[in-house]
């Protein structure tokens, strides 16, 4: 037995499990870009080596949400917003710097040996900036909401904006300035654009007062924003970007995506840039992955149970932040190798790219704190150690002039970059998992869906890499539905299962537990804890427990869960208050 009964509790140290203050992990605080008026100032800027994202979805919340919300009815999820930039821009994956950063824009490229062929590498391009992101800060904000308040904005999705506004004023400072127009089956300015000083009560008396009015104009609604932005360009005293908050369920006027993209790269030209904001959770992602995707444009999504408060205090720097327009990467292969698949492209999948030198086209980059890359394979064997040249074109955002950045990709033997082993495991993810759910909307074929989420599984679990566990969870999570739909599901758990040792794998909302510990759960009620990990390794904490048939009551510490085991895996969960711990049968 790992526990000895013998442990008196006196040497406890530890209070237990226990709520953490945060249940949710977000992203760390992105810098913002603001350009600057004059060149002179904009070539003062201090060199930081500032990290940079490119534009479009930076993120798979909304593909979460439903992906799990769903779990327990209906079939699969459509893989329609599960984009593979959202997921990769949700990590952090900084590739090392091949120098000093000294311009506004470089490019940082490393390869490594692929794990699933002999033949292939899988390569990053790294971005990374020269401009100081504080700098850029200080240019003041003009921001135009754009307010879908249509019928199926009612009840929760339109309070979720209506937070969200208020998170805004928040965030804004008094040089900055602020303006709401509305939609429904109507288009009005309902806040004229008017500085933040002075007048942030109007502000959020007018959010407050946004009212639900019928059908889905989108397009009516795009138009007047833009036309108010365009307006205020020459009243503003810096830039100039306007917010979408909707459902992206367009149901009157033209509401095909070329128009509403048309309408995007036409702002961005202008001079104002697009942030969509997504809310709801029939939110039509897949239209607003396609908007987001061009010039000037890029896609977050709140989610029912997190905190519009804490999305803008870490992201609102990056939402209205761009540093570069129109990148052009071009990939030049080696004599013997071509291009695969190119990952991280907003709105597209590049496959079986073939040979010579391929171009790829993004609309906008953004500064953020996450270094963010597009990723490719390169097939084949090249005559020498390089790989490709690498080359990057854009127009700076401040000077509007055009720049470029040039390196190159060589096989090394030395271990890859923790950032770069990472994205290829996120690849894989993201392959897998289109795959698999391509097999049930296409084929109905659900077993087949549940043995690739199945062996995905394993091989996320396998690589034991950190900052997985939001994947392990989703990854589990479709794979039990697909085992659902295909009757392979297996019996109900009993309280009996319980019993015996267990490893914890990952858990989220409780503290004083970290994966690697262990934990017994006795036929006589008692839940123990061995701790073998950091400050307080070593410690035995003794819990007592109550079971039903349903859920377990962690005693004195206010923890229900809902319990499930399935093979050698137990599942605690408690969905209300965003608790999980998910164990390795032992004994």
């Amino acid at each position: 037995m790992r526990f000895s009964k013998s442990i008196q509790r006196a040497l406890t140290l530890s209070t237990g499990l226990a709520l953490t203050t945060s249940l949710l992990a977000t992203q760390a605080l992105a810098q913002d870009v603001s350009p600057e008026d004059e060149e002179e100032s904009y070539e003062a800027i201090v060199v930081t080596g500032t990290r940079v994202t490119q534009g479009g979805a930076q993120d798979v919340k909304h593909f979460r949400s439903i992906a799990l919300d769903e779990l327990d009815a209906g079939g699969l999820p459509s893989p329609a917003s599960f984009t593979v930039e959202g997921l990769l821009s949700e990590h952090d994956l900084t590739l090392p710097s091949k120098g000093k950063c000294e311009q506004l824009f470089c490019v940082s490229s490393h390869a490594m040996a692929s794990t699933a062929r002999a033949t292939e590498h899988f390569v990053g391009i790294g971005f990374e900036s020269g401009v100081d992101a504080e700098a850029y800060q200080a240019e003041p904000l003009s921001l135009i909401a754009v307010v879908d308040r249509s019928g199926s904005m009612s009840g929760h999705p339109i309070a979720k904006v209506k937070e969200s506004l208020h998170a805004i004023v928040d965030q804004l400072r008094e040089s900055d300035r602020l303006g709401i127009v509305i939609y429904g089956t109507t288009s009005l300015v309902h806040q004229e654009v008017i500085d933040v000083a002075g007048n942030e009560a109007e502000l959020r008396r007018a959010i407050d007062s946004i009212g639900i009015d019928g059908s889905t104009s989108m397009e009516a609604g795009m138009k007047l924003g833009f036309k108010t932005a365009f307006a205020e360009l020459d009243k503003a005293r810096g830039k100039t970007r306007m917010m979408l908050f909707t459902d992206e369920n367009p149901n009157t006027g033209n509401t095909s995506p070329e128009g509403f993209m048309a309408q995007a790269i036409d702002g961005s030209r202008k001079g104002v840039g697009l942030t969509t904001i997504g809310v709801a959770g029939h939110f039509d992602g897949a239209l607003a992955t396609k908007v987001s995707s061009v010039r000037g444009g890029n896609l977050f999504f709140v989610p029912y149970g997190e905190s519009a408060k804490d999305l803008f205090a870490k992201e609102f720097a990056n939402m209205v932040g761009e540093v570069a327009h129109d990148l052009v990467i071009s990939i030049d292969p080696a004599n013997g190798v071509k291009v695969g698949a190119i990952y991280g492209v907003p709105n597209t999948l590049i496959k079986d790219a073939g040979t010579g030198t391929v171009t790829i086209t993004i609309g906008s980059a953004f500064l953020s704190s996450k270094g963010g890359g597009i990723f490719a394979t390169l097939e084949g064997e090249a005559e020498t150690a390089g790989l490709a040249d690498i080359t990057v074109a854009y127009t700076d955002a401040v000077s509007q002039k055009r720049e470029s950045d040039t390196d190159y990709v060589i096989a090394s033997r030395s271990p890859p970059p923790d950032g770069l082993v990472k994205a290829e495991l996120l690849v894989d993810q993201y392959v897998t998992t289109s795959e698999a759910l391509a097999l049930w909307h296409e084929k109905r074929d659900a077993k087949g869906a549940a043995k690739a989420l199945d062996d995905l599984s394993t091989r996320i679990a396998a690589a034991e890499l950190d900052g997985m566990g939001e994947e392990i969870t989703l990854v589990d999570g479709l794979r039990q539905k697909a085992n659902r739909l295909a009757g392979l599901s297996g019996k109900r758990t009993l309280p009996s299962d319980l019993f015996g040792e267990w490893r914890v794998l990952r858990h989220k909302g409780v503290s004083d537990l970290s994966r690697g510990d262990y934990i017994e759960i006795t036929d006589d009620g008692e839940f123990i804890t061995e701790r073998t990990r950091g400050r307080d390794k070593g410690d035995t904490i003794y819990q007592d427990f109550a079971l039903n048939e349903r859920q377990m009551h962690i005693e004195g510490s206010g923890l229900v869960f809902n319990y499930r085991v399935r093979g050698d895996k137990l599942r605690l969960t408690n969905r209300f208050e965003g608790t999980e711990i998910v164990m390795l049968r032992e004994d």
